[in-house]
């Protein structure tokens, strides 16, 4: 077997300083990842998802996603409790 690193677990934090550093000109491509011990393919998959994303932000429209998320599944949930009440009442009504 290989004796291979564990990944490191960075933060989206950590990620988001590097690619605007990169963004604003402060540091090239090749001196964040050697500094940072990050290959350069990630590094610009990091930099692609931050120009995808960005827009996300000032999305008006994806703010509400989430209450409206959590509203549907609170309703899913009241319906099946509402189900699993009445098939106790069943079950009670012909002795199981």
């Amino acid at each position: 077997m290989e004796n291979r690193k564990p990944r490191r677990k960075l933060s989206g934090q950590f990620k988001t300083q590097l690619v605007l550093e990169h963004l604003k000109g402060v540091k090239s491509q090749a001196e964040i990842c050697r500094e940072n011990a990050i290959s350069p393919s990630l590094f610009a998959k990091w930099c692609r998802q931050f120009q995808e994303r960005a827009p996300l932000i000032f999305d008006d429209s994806q703010k509400n996603k989430p209450a409206e998320q959590m509203a549907k599944l609170e309703q899913i949930v009241g319906r099946q409790a509402i189900e699993i009440d009445f098939l106790k009442r069943g079950l009670r009504i012909f002795g199981h």
